[in-house]
């Protein structure tokens, strides 16, 4: 049962209760018809459409939006299979409305966003799509408050209850891009090396090393015995040009944050390898010892996504111990779909 809370409102299962409510905004003639639904012409047609609610969905749900103050229903929210990716693993789409007397108070964007994390982090999904009529400029500023990416306007998207045809806006959001954007929020970055404190970053790499044996510590972070200076010089080189062909050129990012300091380290291969295809991947990373445990490293991975989208990657190979759990979840957390599992290594793809 899905129980939801943000400041303003409780998101809830529909009760039958709630029919009152639902009809005196569904009946209103300046809602219905922006979402392409007619307004309600009884009681009793608001009372069939709650029963299925009430009922529940199979494939998705529908659930009520309940004023705090009041304890009023007034609107609701569901997540549902996309018709235009009914193939698609892992994606669902959002669709919502409000009664107009709450419009222009910012509580449907409260709502969408508390239902964007259930989606990735409950849920678990790939790819979360949204649509809104051209015509509908308070959906549009909706859908962008909450991050969503435009993929474009779809002609003739849609037909309403009158047989009108409208073009649809079409937006989505993949699970990295999700991570990405709760990343920044929470004020994390990823920086170059050269742009942080030199005794905070030499004290995350002796942390890495000692504390891992050099395990888990990401490949070029590592120094290897090299002095700082030596390393560093070999970590700005590796961006242009690598000692062997075995090896691709790589960036390595530092994840930092005002109130963590250096909190892991993540390295970007520009392509694959033949050695890379069968182990290694675009991405290696790791979260620092001290520091784990606090639902960082999907932080990291979406913004090392959102990196290799910057240099023109269209999809990533990242690969974890079979016998690493908590790294399987960080890449299924950000839309990794597992490929094949060999010698103990667990192969995802990652669509940029």
């Amino acid at each position: 049962m899905i129980q939801l809370e943000t400041d303003r409102l409780r998101l809830r299962p529909w009760r039958m209760e709630d029919l009152e409510d639902f009809y005196n905004y569904a009946k209103n003639p300046d809602v219905g018809p922006w979402a392409g639904w007619k307004p309600h012409e009884s009681i009793e047609e608001s009372r069939e459409i709650l029963s299925r609610w009430v009922a529940g969905k199979e494939d998705g749900f529908e659930i009520a939006l309940e004023l705090k103050e009041t304890g009023k229903v007034i609107g609701s929210i569901g997540v549902m299979v996309d018709g235009h990716r009914p193939k698609i693993e892992g994606c669902r789409s959002i669709g919502y409305v409000l009664g107009k007397d709450y419009w222009g108070q910012g509580l449907m964007t409260e709502a969408v966003r508390a239902v964007i994390d259930y989606a990735f982090r409950t849920m678990k999904l790939r790819l979360l799509t949204i649509t809104h009529y051209t015509i509908n400029d308070r959906s549009r500023r909706v859908i962008e408050k909450c991050g969503f990416v435009y993929d474009g306007t779809l002609r003739s998207g849609s037909v309403i209850y009158n047989g009108e045809e409208r073009d649809l806006c079409c937006y989505s959001l993949r699970a990295w891009e999700y991570w990405a954007m709760r990343a920044k929020e929470a004020g994390f970055s990823l920086v170059l090396p050269e742009e942080l404190d030199r005794e905070q970053l030499e004290t995350m790499q002796k942390e890495f090393v000692e504390g891992d044996n050099g395990d888990v510590t990401p490949f070029m972070l590592d120094p290897k015995g090299m002095n700082f200076e030596r390393w560093m010089e070999r970590t700005v080189a590796w961006r242009y040009v690598v000692p062997k062909p075995t090896y691709a050129k790589s960036t390595l990012y530092i994840l930092t944050s005002e109130k963590t300091g250096p909190a892991g380290a993540l390295d970007l291969r520009h392509y694959l390898t033949e050695r890379l295809l069968s182990g290694g991947g675009n991405i290696g990373y790791g979260i620092r010892p001290s520091l784990r445990g606090n639902h960082y490293a999907p932080y990291m991975l979406g913004l090392g996504v959102e990196k290799a989208k910057e240099k023109g990657i269209e999809q990533l190979l990242v690969c974890c111990d079979e016998n690493n759990p908590a790294s399987a979840r960080t890449i299924e957390d950000c839309g990794g779909r597992l490929e094949n599992i060999a010698d103990d290594l667990r192969r995802y793809w990652i669509r940029v």
